[in-house]
């Protein structure tokens, strides 16, 4: 694994994200065709490493105006957003699993200590490859819903699964971090640390702008948002 966990220094961002089956440039150019209608993005490659690229997305907002596309070794892409709460990449991993043909998927896991913790797992998949009419696959999750643990899933259940875990007594050892890494090792994607990403110039990182997002609503470096923003204190 590289020196200190950029994966973990960014987190919220990295807690919640996307990842889509398919060559990372490939998936880039499906996502610009989809927004190709709407107000120019700005579109560039950073080959300098992964700092560089998690650095590019600062600073965060709600607005969620910058998007980031990363290659890994397993023939995923990765997806961050510059949001003050996680990537939120439901929409657009759903939008490309059915635009691509592919699956997609969505990964939430809080870090240690995270006020409201959570571990959270979705699938997006065309009919073809399992998903339903709307374009979902699975979806399984345990996570403390302001102070009270919930558990839910549906859809069809993978054959790897462990559902006796389901069945447990407190909601929140139904799905628990382990359970997910392996799930996502039955995927092929293995653990998630700095070693999943590459950014060089062979595989450069993606970065998407959207100019017109900065001005609606307040922007934060990420120190302000793990120091809690004013709302999260009770301010």
């Amino acid at each position: 694994m590289a020196d200190a966990s950029l994966f973990e220094a960014w987190s919220p961002v990295t807690q919640d994200f996307g990842l889509v089956r398919g060559d990372h440039a490939e998936v880039a150019d499906a996502y610009a065709a989809m927004f190709a209608g709407e107000p120019p993005l700005r579109r560039r490659n950073l080959a300098g490493g992964l700092a560089e690229a998690f650095e590019a997305l600062a600073p965060l907002t709600h607005a969620k105006s910058r998007r980031l596309f990363l290659a890994t070794p397993c023939g995923w892409t990765a997806f961050f957003q510059n949001g003050t709460q996680g990537s939120d990449p439901f929409l657009i991993m759903l939008r490309l699993a059915q635009r691509l043909g592919t699956i997609a998927m969505r990964v939430c896991c809080t870090p240690t200590g995270a006020r409201w913790p959570g571990v959270i797992w979705e699938v997006y998949a065309p009919p073809q490859l399992g998903g339903d009419a709307y374009g979902y696959r699975r979806s399984i999750a345990a996570s403390n819903d302001g102070g009270r643990w919930v558990f839910s899933e549906s859809g069809e259940r993978f054959a790897f699964e462990r559902p006796e875990c389901y069945a447990l007594a407190r909601k929140r050892d139904r799905f628990t971090r382990p359970m997910l890494l392996d799930y996502l090792r039955a995927f092929g994607i293995p653990e998630l640390d700095d070693d999943l990403f590459l950014v060089s110039p062979a595989t450069p990182a993606i970065l998407f702008h959207d100019a017109t997002r900065d001005r609606r609503l307040p922007e934060y470096s990420l120190e302000e948002v793990k120091r809690g923003l004013p709302w999260q204190r009770g301010a």
